[in-house]
């Protein structure tokens, strides 16, 4: 039996510590190396093609000197006695075995350069674990203020057997004129009969790089729930992959994206249906106003292992002016025989007549083009499950 445990209030929250542990030490060092030895991507490169990187010098940022405030939901006493845990990740290691244990358990540290950088990089991250028949009845969240050079994190979390969570975590920073480099890494892992709605929302200035990589793990019957929404950036990169282990897992990923001015938008999800009888939905909406530009790339893996699988991804962008760039690469590789598994996109301008009909009761074009645009994303808004968050990505969205 799931037993809801209430957090101490939605307003609680605590700021992380940022100590550096022996163990983060050991392994930036060990990571070290392999960054410095991958090249970095090109636009050339498959999962950087439509990206413009090769601009970017890392050399510029003072990596060693990463500094992020992390604001963090305060648990109750019942809920630490539970044994539920949010805290940093250097204090985890140091605290807790599992979290070494866990640490890079889901992805390789080679497999991206902007990967690799954070593993030897990292200076803080939040840490959350939760207990088996364990379920909260308010989100817990992690506030991530970046307002110097640049920001580097890795954060773990595990959701037990038979427990369920809502996670909210929200970027954003204070612009600074010469850049910003935001890098982070999270792993996620739902183990058996575990269900996580995932939410992810970044809101950045027009000079900051952002490369977040999200990897999330489900065990039998597991469930997570991404939502994610990408707003600013000079380049805003959010790869999500899922790894479907265990048999009869599920997920579901939601992603809303607006790109303005000059910003560049590259949204990935990749699920993995390494397992029996596993169902996946995902829908990526956006929208790009002035010159922005935008690549969605999406990719359903299955291999002889997936049979009974179940999986759609859905990709359609509106754009707003003629010199706005979109690019929509949805892919499958399939090698098992008995599996339901499509994909649809779509690219368009937005109709003229329909800016004509509003404009013709009387409103300006840039307020028919703000209609048309929050009624683009109105009906992928109410998919989300949480009210408090429709509510905040329309006001992302409205601007």
């Amino acid at each position: 039996m799931i037993v809801k445990q209430n957090l101490v209030s939605k307003n609680a929250m605590e700021i992380l510590s940022h100590s550096e542990s022996n163990f983060a030490a050991v392994k930036k060092k060990e990571a070290l190396n392999i960054f410095k030895s991958m090249p970095m991507p090109k636009e050339r490169d498959e999962e950087w093609r439509y990206t413009e990187i090769e601009k970017l010098n890392l050399e510029n940022f003072e990596l060693f000197e990463s500094k992020t405030r992390i604001d963090a939901t305060k648990l109750s006493e019942d809920l630490v006695e539970k044994g539920v845990i949010l805290t940093d990740i250097n204090t985890a290691f140091e605290k807790y075995p599992i979290a070494k244990e866990y640490f890079f358990k889901s992805t390789l540290i080679g497999r991206d350069k902007f990967v690799a950088l954070s593993a030897a990089y990292f200076t803080n991250g939040i840490f959350l674990y939760v207990p088996k028949n364990v379920e909260l009845d308010e989100p817990i969240r992690a506030i991530f203020k970046l307002d110097d050079r640049n920001c580097i994190l890795h954060n773990l979390i595990i959701v037990e057997q038979n427990s369920k969570i809502d996670f909210i975590e929200e970027y954003s920073n204070k612009e600074i004129e010469n850049g910003q480099l935001n890098c982070c890494v999270t792993e996620v892992f739902a183990n058996a009969d575990s269900r996580i709605n995932f939410y992810h929302l970044n809101n950045l200035t027009k000079n900051l790089y952002n490369f977040t990589n999200i990897v999330g793990t489900e065990e039998r019957n597991a469930e997570i729930n991404w939502i994610s929404g990408c707003f600013g950036g000079k380049l805003n990169k959010l790869r999500i992959d899922t790894h479907f282990n265990g048999q009869g897992s599920r997920c579901s990923n939601i992603g809303i994206f607006l790109g303005k001015g000059k910003e560049h938008i590259d949204f990935t999800t990749n699920m993995h249906h390494n397992n029996l009888n596993t169902t996946n939905d995902v829908l990526v909406d956006g929208i790009l106003k002035d010159e922005s530009s935008s690549v969605y790339r999406g990719l359903i893996k299955i291999p002889k292992e997936g049979q009974k699988t179940n999986s759609y991804l859905a990709n359609h962008i509106l754009k707003l002016g003629d010199k706005t760039l979109a690019n929509s690469i949805p892919s499958l590789k399939i090698d098992a025989n008995d599996v339901k598994a499509s994909h649809g996109a779509t690219i368009g301008q937005i109709d003229e007549e329909h800016l004509f009909y509003l404009m013709s009761r009387g409103m300006s074009r840039a307020e028919a083009e703000k209609l048309i645009v929050e009624g683009f994303f109105e009906p992928v808004i109410q998919k989300i499950p949480s009210e408090e968050l429709k509510e905040k990505i329309r006001e992302m969205v409205r601007g």
